[in-house]
């Protein structure tokens, strides 16, 4: 119902943007070196661009979408924890000083050279929040536009601070968010308290040693976020740098404020952030590892508490991926492999323990509430004893624009209401078990020949318009059906055949595929793309190890980089004849390196104001524009000449 191929389609796609948008570096549309993506667009784990439907799919008359569900982008500016002071000297702005009660969580204690090179700090002992935190100011906060598709319905922005983040964010549809957070290098290599993990038994093998190294090489980092809560804003960034003592009263005074049994957040607490090697651990887990995390994260949505985050759900998966040998995570066992990560999660909810998976020493849940924590695992276990008919309600409710979801599910639960049934009678003998398992591969193999059929039907005119999209669902559900015919002849075979030989017969195998798709009109590339699978199969591989290595993920990621390129070309077009179309990310550093000049002037940076900034800035870039001007002015004179 829900392929692992969605997900691989919807991540190619994500990478794509990126690289397109990293492909000119002097283009105001790129991000610079020190700005790093994190989450689950990188990572892997994004659920597809679903609607979810406040009613069952199969009786839809209107549309009356509840949620639209899109992966946030979470973005992270890297700083350096060194500077260069009035002598070109490079030194250390602090020193990190870990709780010794948590050792996720540190404080930033100010060194003497930076104190002698910013004076204004001579007073104060731990670095502030503040200093990273981006400002509070968006031009899109509390705007409101309407939502598409319902009736008088608003879509309201908001640019809010969570945790070390600021979130900018809109409901409706489309839904779209956006974290935005500044962090540290850590200062030395690897974190002391994170040693462990470097050197830790690995029963799995997983992750490699190679890995492991690459990881360690990409270092951590400390985010502007401690324990507890934040219940105001933190002084902006201009007040605290002109006085960063107002700063330490400030907090002292909100403490005092709130302290009503509720943990206040410590805005001189720093914690650990391991994102980069969470990408990294992201991106190198199997196809069926990967399709259970974001099965998953689709079921905390509908049936699980906040409490319950994702990270917790991320964390579980991989310690039990370390645990657990390749050979569990198979396909015909991804039933087994869901069921354990909720098992796990109940036990961890029961037990108020979590550990993290860099720090075990470190307790995720340990600052919630252990009251929601004790009710959450009862949910849990709900869910649990129910996970088919909820899988499957859920699912039945979800529908992508992307991937002709619309017909891949459509009737879909009626066909599966009396194998589903069956599938959960005990006294079912194994004989009826697996012909039951036959008839369910049989339906999803023909919806998927109804989908490929429905591409096919798209006129050349459609086609001029939406090639590329049609091409992504065509390579998606290529590589669905070639794998789900390898399964089901695999299970054929075992009834049909009592000899080996037969049954991993590659002809007979061939023979099967072409019968089956014969009204689809493919080429010898689609029979290939099936041998992959049913090799992988018969030489006893995991088949699905293929999925991401195949010709159609290849072409895939061709089109999904074809799409990145047009929409960044589009983007280029809408600032032609506007102020940044004459500007590039160099003029942007020039202009911060002399208005980093000006403010070193002691005086003029005390006195002045967030406005006052922005006028200099304003004035700079005046200036840096009537150059351009000129300049081009003198071009076309020398090309008259």
């Amino acid at each position: 119902m829900f392929p692992v191929e969605y997900v691989y389609g919807d991540w190619i796609g994500w990478r794509a943007n990126s690289i397109a948008k990293r492909a000119d570096q002097e283009s105001v549309t790129s991000p610079s070196e020190r700005d790093k993506e994190a989450g689950s667009q990188v990572e892997g784990f994004c659920i597809p661009q679903f609607m979810l439907r406040k009613s069952d799919i199969d009786r839809i008359a209107a549309f009356d979408v509840l949620e639209h569900w899109q992966p946030d982008f979470d973005g992270m500016k890297e700083y350096n924890p060194f500077v260069e002071n009035d002598d070109q000297k490079c030194i250390l702005i602090f020193t990190v000083e870990h709780a010794e009660n948590d050792p996720r969580y540190a404080k930033l204690r100010l060194t003497s050279e930076w104190k002698e090179h910013r004076p204004r700090y001579s007073n104060v002992s731990f670095l502030h929040h503040a200093f990273l935190l981006p400002t509070a100011d968006h031009p899109l906060d509390g705007r409101e536009e309407k939502s598409f598709g319902t009736e008088g319905e608003v879509r309201k922005w908001s640019f809010a601070l969570h945790g070390p983040v600021r979130k900018l964010q809109s409901g409706g549809l489309p839904n779209y968010e956006e974290d935005q957070t500044g962090v540290f290098e850590y200062p030395v290599a690897w974190r002391e308290p994170a040693m462990e993990w470097l050197v830790r038994s690995r029963p799995s093998g997983w992750p490699s040693p190679e890995l492991v190294q690459e990881i360690f090489d990409s270092g951590c980092h400390l985010a502007p976020v401690g324990r507890g809560n934040r219940f105001e804003e933190p002084v902006d960034l201009l007040s605290y740098c002109q006085n960063p003592e107002l700063s330490v009263a400030s907090s002292a005074g909100l403490e005092a404020k709130y302290n009503e049994g509720k943990l206040f957040m410590d805005n001189t607490e720093w914690k650990t952030s391991f994102s980069v090697a969470e990408n990294k651990l992201g991106e190198s887990v199997s196809p069926v590892q990967r399709h259970v995390l974001v099965l998953l994260k689709m079921i905390k949505k509908i049936y699980f508490p906040k409490v319950i985050s994702t990270y917790c759900l991320k964390h579980l998966l991989f310690w039990e991926s370390e645990k657990k040998q390749l050979d569990f995570w198979r396909e015909d066992n991804s039933a087994n492999c869901l069921l354990l990560i909720l098992d796990r999660l109940q036990e961890c909810l029961k037990a108020h323990q979590l550990p993290h998976f860099f720090i075990p020493k470190s307790n995720v849940l340990q600052y919630e509430d252990p009251s929601k924590l004790n009710e959450a695992a009862v949910i849990v276990a709900e869910v649990r004893r129910n996970i088919l008919p909820k899988t499957v309600n859920l699912l039945k409710r979800l529908q992508s624009m992307s991937y002709h979801s619309h017909t891949y599910l459509r009737g879909l639960g009626l066909l599966l209401e009396e194998h589903l049934l069956k599938m959960q009678d005990r006294n079912l003998s194994t004989k009826d078990q697996r012909q039951v398992v036959i008839a369910l591969h049989s339906v999803f193999v023909g919806k998927c020949k109804d989908v490929l059929a429905q591409l096919r039907k798209i006129t050349p005119a459609e086609l001029q318009i939406i090639e590329k999209l049609v091409n992504v669902s065509l390579y998606v559900y290529q590589s669905t059906l070639a794998r789900i015919l390898c399964r089901l002849w695999l299970l054929h075979s075992e009834e049909d055949y009592k000899n080996k030989e037969e049954r991993e017969s590659e002809d007979a195998f061939k023979s099967f595929v072409k019968e089956e798709v014969k009204t689809l009109s493919f080429d010898d590339d689609f029979l290939t793309l099936a041998l992959g699978f049913f090799h992988r199969a018969r030489n006893g591989v995991e088949p699905s190890l293929e999925i991401p290595n195949t010709r159609v993920m290849e072409l895939l990621r061709e089109e999904q980089m074809k799409i990145a390129k047009e929409n960044m070309k589009q983007a280029k077009q809408l600032l032609k004849g506007t102020l940044f179309s004459c500007l590039k990310m160099s003029d942007f550093r020039k202009i911060e390196q002399k208005m980093s000049t000006k403010l070193q002037e002691e005086e003029f940076f005390q006195s002045i104001t967030k406005d006052e900034l922005m006028k200099l800035f304003f004035e700079e870039l005046s200036v840096l524009l009537e150059e351009r001007v000129n300049g081009k002015k003198e071009e076309r004179v020398k090309e008259t000449d």
